[in-house]
């Protein structure tokens, strides 16, 4: 068992018809969970009903709820999603919310020792107060903890100095193909990739590529993999934040990096048939996915 940390926003992800518990690095550190790792989330919920009931839910779901703050100022945090008809999310992200305050008063720094990774996303940091705590865990954290980075450029939440700053300390950025070139044009680059690696070859860029599937760069070479079919009515939210987590949880298990992207796209594919990022998980999922990829 690995003990991961997850900082960031928890908040409802608010539809047309209904609404469901999210926030990129609560949906990471409950599919963490759900992989059998110790998992712990790092955020701030508002003193009112909608606080309450994440909570509730989260515990429901057996996932730690000791390091989820109360702000009695600011509200929990909510994100209105549409859907559009290639089935791909939209998001407005209201504000302020709590999760913009997040300390790390109720962390002890035996905890940021012992971890074994830290994973963040680059919306939680659009405010001072967390962009300070983030970086006190990572500057904190132990040489060998692994770092992942989930860079999620939610106009008008974009500072490029920040996030080119992170991936600087990352070992781990996922990307997806509009953010992949992003960076490229910041880098003034054709391939963000390879110049990232340049700088540091030990990194891992992972590039999602929606229905088409993800691919990986390394200084040991380029991966493919192509998506997993879908079943079912999902609604694609929080997709990518359960590929990160598989893929986090088999580098930490030192699975090989072909064998990693095949298992977190087969993982993703099963969270994109179901609604909302946190669905049920068997407890066998895993076992599961690498008989499918025997057959």
């Amino acid at each position: 068992m690995f003990t991961t940390l997850s900082f960031g926003e928890v908040l409802w992800d608010v539809f047309p018809d209904y609404k469901k518990p999210g926030g990129s690095p609560a949906n990471l550190a409950y599919h963490l969970h759900c992989l059998g790792n110790k998992s712990v989330l790092l955020s701030q919920i508002g003193d009112d009903t909608d606080g309450e009931d994440l909570v509730d839910f989260l515990k429901s779901k057996g996932q730690k709820t000791d390091h989820i703050q109360k702000d009695k100022n600011l509200p929990t945090g909510r994100v209105t999603v549409k859907i559009d008809e290639h089935n791909e999310p939209s998001y407005t992200i209201h504000q302020p919310s709590a999760w913009d305050n997040i300390t790390t008063e109720n962390v002890s720094p035996e905890l940021i020792r012992s971890l074994d990774a830290i994973c963040f996303a680059s919306l939680s940091q659009r405010k001072q107060v967390s962009a300070d705590s983030l970086n006190y865990l990572l500057s904190s954290a132990s040489t060998d903890c692994l770092k992942v980075f989930d860079v999620n450029l939610r106009p008008p939440f974009i500072d490029r100095e920040l996030i080119l700053d992170l991936i600087k300390q990352s070992d781990v950025i996922k990307v997806n193909e509009d953010e992949f070139w992003k960076i490229g044009e910041w880098l003034q680059t054709q391939n963000a990739a390879e110049e990232i690696l340049k700088n540091d070859p030990s990194k891992i860029i992972i590039l999602t590529l929606g229905a088409s599937g993800s691919a990986m760069y390394t200084s040991e070479g380029y991966y493919e993999q192509p998506a997993f079919p879908i079943s079912g009515e999902g609604d694609f939210v929080g997709v990518g934040d359960a590929f990160l987590a598989c893929f986090t949880h088999l580098v930490l298990n030192g699975e090989k990096h072909d064998r990693i992207l095949k298992l977190s796209n087969r993982y993703a594919a099963y969270v994109a048939s179901e609604k909302g990022g946190m669905p049920d998980i068997p407890s066998n999922i895993l076992e599961k996915m690498r008989s499918e990829d025997s057959e």
